[in-house]
């Protein structure tokens, strides 16, 4: 029997939920310039969300970067999204789901380039993946935006997120995007580079591991 250390199962499937994303249906896209507005948009959130974590606001910054991994996932999906006419499947909608978002995004393949195992190590990529397919990010979206009362007392988005908890989401989301937008579309080539571009700008700014 082997010792190594087994990953954890996940709770969801992320590629299940993409079928069922797919199932319920609603069109999301009309034309291929459709899909292009939706990758600059999420090209500006993770634009966005390096900025803020490099002037230090690692709240907004981790937002951000759920927020942007939100949207990959729907534009990814929204590409085989067709309107169904028949009786909507039971469940409800995954794209109105932050944790079936978040499994969406978070697929195997993101974790397949050196480039982000290099990064996170592949113990935290493990964690990371386990993560969006257990629980989500709802958590940890909500702590990085809303001051609450914790089991410890009050806290507030600068207490609640670590500085290099931010950078760990800002370089999964960046890594996410590639992986999953880019070579549907001519423009998603280009895009393609600023995500190159920004992943190498979040890397070298790496902080310690600050509680």
């Amino acid at each position: 029997m082997s010792d190594a250390k087994e990953r954890p199962q996940p709770v969801r499937n992320g590629l299940l939920t993409i079928d069922e994303a797919i199932a319920y249906g609603g069109k999301l896209f009309d034309t291929s310039a459709d899909f292009d507005a939706a990758l600059d948009h999420v090209l500006v959130l993770l634009e966005d969300a390096a900025t803020l974590f490099e002037r230090r606001s690692f709240g907004s910054s981790v937002f951000l970067s759920i927020t942007a991994l939100e949207e990959i996932s729907k534009a990814h999906v929204g590409i085989f999204r067709r309107d169904n006419p028949g009786p909507k499947p039971k469940g409800g909608d995954p794209f109105r789901n932050h944790r079936a978002k978040h499994s969406m995004a978070i697929l195997e393949s993101v974790f397949m380039t050196e480039r982000i195992i290099e990064a996170l190590g592949r113990e935290r990529a493990d964690a990371l993946y386990s993560e969006a397919q257990t629980t989500g990010f709802t958590t940890v979206r909500e702590a990085a935006l809303y001051c609450a009362r914790g089991p410890s007392g009050f806290e507030s988005p600068k207490i609640a997120i670590a500085p290099h908890r931010a950078w760990e989401f800002v370089i999964l989301a960046i890594e996410t995007a590639d992986d999953a937008l880019v070579g549907c579309t001519t423009h998603s080539y280009r895009v393609g580079k600023s995500f190159d571009a920004l992943f190498e700008r979040v890397l070298a700014r790496q902080p310690g591991d600050e509680a």
